[in-house]
């Protein structure tokens, strides 16, 4: 391989690195949303954070697996929207946010926070299915000014989070094996099964984590992770300037029903 066609090959890479959104500015924008989507009190700044998830899926273009996350945060919403429900007294509630009060009764109430959860969590699924690498989202969140601890345990964890599935993996393949593929049935013996296989998994996540603790040592780890560091781009400063300023704007005029501005266009 000749010396200018590894030239040709950075500069390629180079260039698609600055055509497309920084990490970064990624993560602050959608921090700010999720901040934003805390303090909402009213159906219509739901309805118009919903207008901003459609302008994230356009611009940061999500890979395929965010439709199959978006629908496996159902039940869990679901789960806190009937435990929301029951929480409350049968008297109405007063919801309070810094610009706007709304009163809100049990039902009304349980279903906007089911909504509002589930309009966060699509949120974040958009910056961790934006990005080809999800390490790439722990690299910006270490040029953010993360704390080492917290940024090398996330990396760390999300290492091991694959590494375990594929010691399960290995696990029910060998019990398959011994079993002749027979399937568990929910009785005393299957769940000591069951808990064999945990503890088997544990005892063996236990032995690769004092493996890899080894490891770093002798290499000299010193808790700092190591990766590129790239500058801000244009494209993503423009993008955290606009999610920034129509969230602003929800913030102070989002009461206004989206329905009464269609009838005013028209």
């Amino acid at each position: 391989m000749t010396i200018p066609y590894l030239q040709q090959v950075k500069q390629t890479n180079h260039s698609v690195h600055r055509l497309k959104i920084d990490v970064r500015s990624k993560i602050i924008a959608t921090l700010l949303v999720v901040l934003a989507c805390s303090f909402l009190v009213d159906l219509n700044q739901l309805f118009w954070f919903c207008l901003v998830c459609v302008l994230f899926l356009l611009i940061l273009r999500p890979n395929r697996t965010f439709l199959k996350y978006s629908l496996a945060t159902l039940p869990i919403i679901t789960s806190l929207t009937i435990v929301s429900f029951f929480s409350f007294n049968p008297s109405p509630v007063i919801y309070k946010s810094v610009f706007y009060t709304t009163v809100h009764n049990n039902l009304s109430f349980a279903l906007f926070s089911g909504l509002r959860s589930f309009l966060i969590a699509i949120f974040v699924l958009i910056l961790i299915n934006s990005e080809a690498d999800f390490f790439e989202i722990i690299y910006g969140l270490d040029d953010l000014g993360m704390p080492e601890l917290l940024t090398s345990l996330t990396f760390f964890t999300y290492r091991f989070f694959f590494l375990m599935q594929e010691e399960l993996d290995r696990i029910l393949e060998a019990r398959s094996n011994r079993l002749y593929g027979e399937r568990l049935r929910m009785n005393l013996e299957s769940l000591k099964i069951i808990g064999n296989i945990i503890g088997s998994l544990l005892a063996r996540s236990l032995r690769r984590a004092e493996w890899v603790s080894a490891s770093l040592s002798a290499r000299g780890f010193s808790g700092k992770l190591m990766h590129p560091h790239y500058p801000w781009t244009i494209q993503g400063i423009l993008f955290f300037i606009l999610i920034a300023f129509i969230t602003i704007i929800i913030m102070i005029m989002g009461q206004i029903s989206p329905i009464m501005c269609l009838k005013g266009l028209l």
